[in-house]
């Protein structure tokens, strides 16, 4: 059935997220959803939108010339890394589950997660272009880090998978329904690692920086990223979590795939280490370095995987190395000073709606 075929009603709310008989999604109608959880998932995220120019960096440029050359050479690299994950995220989600994905409600919402994280590039490319001479020079050097280029191709690989079994069934070759299951199951957990993983270790190496006092406008940027990022670790979560329940094809994969996808997690937490080895090779800054950044890691690996149902067994950590991190967990309450840094509370859904009068001066 062609998604543009609008000639055969529709029943959304008894259909299953993914590969449903009934076809794909053809009209988007959004009066009654299966699943409303995703519908507001959708909705907050819309409510997230920014763009990276609200932003200066006009004083990230004078600290970036006058660091040293280990603070330099961390922050460059994570900003490349950076630029290249989301390189894969804003296209992998839109480009490989909206083939395969059955009702509406998923389908517009794996579509503003591409759109997300392409506000996510631009911001790395507007903080590039705005603290470095030669712009170019930085984008160039992703392509000769073998540490950057060896991670996106584990990640690309899952993506890569489902993308081919997508295109053939497309093209009108035989699929087995069963493989293209386990595709899309290790294409989410893929996506899972990037986001509650990857991003979050990216995350605490530039707010580290904030913490110092330093490259306080790309902090306000990646604090607008995390409030995202956040919430697509959250919605993945969920899908991986319902999708087992509602779908005993996806059951089977999970039991099938176990010791695939627990190595799939493994791979990643090993990468994220070797990375903080890699970042502080000139040298650490004030609150991090790389003991404290791979136990960071398996404190979100104890943390994140237990979300999903997995236990984390090689170093469970339960305890976070970086207290400081919490405080950039919520977005809408941290305290702006507006000599320091760019205000984002006034962003749609940052803002609270309720006034207490005993608060208001009197007149």
């Amino acid at each position: 059935m062609s998604q543009y075929d609008f000639s055969k009603p529709t029943d959304y709310t008894n259909r299953q997220m993914f590969l449903d008989p009934a076809g794909c999604v053809t009209v988007q109608r959004f009066d009654e959803v299966k699943y409303q959880k995703i519908q507001r998932f959708e909705k907050t995220a819309r409510g997230f939108f920014w763009t990276p120019e609200e932003i200066s960096l006009v004083k990230d440029k004078g600290d970036h010339d006058s660091a040293s050359e280990a603070i330099k050479f961390v922050f460059t690299q994570n900003l490349l890394r950076q630029t290249a994950l989301d390189s894969i995220q804003g296209r992998a989600p839109a480009q490989v589950f909206t083939p395969v994905v059955s009702i509406p409600e998923l389908e517009v919402l794996v579509i503003n997660w591409s759109m997300f994280e392409g506000i996510h590039s631009n911001s790395y490319s507007h903080i590039i272009r705005n603290i470095y001479n030669q712009p170019q020079d930085q984008f160039n050097a992703i392509h000769d880090t073998s540490e950057i280029v060896a991670m996106a191709a584990s990640i690309g690989r899952h993506y890569d998978k489902l993308h081919t079994l997508n295109c053939k069934k497309h093209l009108g070759h035989k699929v087995s329904e069963e493989e293209h299951i386990k595709a899309i199951w290790m294409a989410l957990n893929a996506s899972y690692a990037l986001e509650a993983l990857r991003f979050m270790v990216s995350f605490a190496t530039s707010l580290g920086m904030v913490e110092n006092k330093i490259y306080i406008g790309n902090g306000a940027i990646i604090s607008l990223i995390l409030q995202d990022e956040l919430l697509h670790t959250d919605w993945t979560a969920y899908i991986i979590n319902q999708v087992i329940k509602d779908d005993p094809r996806f059951a089977k994969a999970k039991k099938e795939c176990e010791a695939e996808v627990y190595k799939l997690y493994l791979e990643v937490i090993a990468e994220e280490k070797n990375w903080a080895d890699h970042l502080f090779q000139k040298g650490v800054i004030i609150g991090l370095n790389p003991e404290i950044l791979k136990t960071f890691v398996d404190y979100m690996a104890t943390m994140r995987l237990r979300e999903i149902g997995i236990k984390y067994i090689e170093h469970p950590t339960k305890q976070n190395p970086i207290p400081w991190f919490n405080k950039h967990l919520n977005v809408s309450k941290k305290q702006t000073a507006l000599q320091e840094q760019e205000s984002t509370s006034y962003l749609i859904a940052a803002m609270t709606s309720e006034v207490n009068t005993s608060e208001l001066p009197d007149i």
